[in-house]
């Protein structure tokens, strides 16, 4: 998919934190300001492409959009020949839209339809797009525990679907601009593992790695709840962020999650872990 094997990254989260507070990771970086010199290191280093956020809540006002904050970061990927993937959702979300409610698919379809009209313009592709970031870490974060907007707690599930809801509508509006573009949608890949003296909660461990880990993707490719719409050719790439804190002790404290070499209940599920990423890889190859 890509001129080289490796790519790069840029940190693109934004938001309102638990305390009300905006947060925004490409101003906090320092990324919108050396842009240039950015691109030009990660093609010096042989880096081809990139995964790169446009930031809803700075483009998007009242349904009006302006691309002047995305514009520069085009330009600079384009003069030093860096593909990207556009990252369209990365938390943050104008504070006029409610997920909640049932124009917030539309709304975010009519964003991603101006987003790809606007990169197609602007460049000669690939084009490749992440419509939502990380649904099911946002459906727990900020419809689970409140740690971000929309702050709720015990809403996880019902966030999930709104985001996969949505997902959906972005991706065919996107392809309704831009007919051959990739969709890439990416989640973290967790597992977690019930700690040795708690064998109640083994079958909840269980649940969470056979079933809840994949439920987003399952909704995009029409596994699950497909009265949404969802099919293959929505999900299309799968994306897996994987960081260490993706694997844990059930109801075990945070500092546990940095022991996990000296607890034998993770070092197998860490084997189990990349046993079942070698599967999927080689699954998602042979497709």
């Amino acid at each position: 998919m890509f001129r080289s094997f490796f790519f790069a990254g840029f940190e693109g989260s934004t938001g309102y934190n638990r305390h009300g507070e905006w947060f925004d990771q490409v101003a906090a970086t320092g990324h919108d300001r050396t842009l240039e010199q950015d691109y030009r290191d990660i093609a010096r280093l042989g880096l081809h492409a990139a995964r790169e956020t446009i930031r809803w809540p700075l483009v998007d006002t009242a349904g009006r959009h302006d691309f002047s904050t995305v514009k520069p970061f085009i330009e600079a990927a384009k003069r030093h020949r860096v593909d990207v993937i556009w990252d369209l959702f990365h938390y943050g979300f104008p504070t006029d839209v409610d997920l909640w409610s049932n124009l917030f698919p539309r709304r975010f379809a009519d964003y991603c339809y101006s987003v790809a009209r606007f990169v197609m313009s602007r460049s000669e592709g690939p084009y490749l797009f992440t419509p939502v970031n990380e649904p099911s870490f946002m459906a727990y974060a900020a419809g689970e525990k409140g740690l971000f907007a929309p702050h709720a707690t015990g809403r996880g599930w019902e966030l999930k679907v709104a985001l996969a809801r949505a997902a959906i509508a972005g991706v065919d509006a996107i392809r309704a601009a831009c007919p051959e573009a990739r969709i890439v949608n990416v989640d973290p890949l967790c597992r977690v593992a019930a700690p040795r003296d708690r064998p109640d909660l083994e079958e909840q461990a269980r649940d969470f790695n056979e079933r809840l880990v994949f439920q987003s993707w399952d909704m995009l490719c029409g596994r699950l709840l497909p009265e949404l719409g969802g099919s293959p050719k929505h999900l299309d790439v799968v994306g897996i962020n994987y960081y260490w804190t993706n694997q844990w002790e059930l109801d075990g404290p945070l500092t546990r999650r940095a022991s996990s070499r000296r607890s034998p209940t993770m070092i197998r599920a860490a084997r189990r872990s990349r046993s079942s990423c070698a599967r999927s890889a080689n699954a998602t190859a042979a497709r």
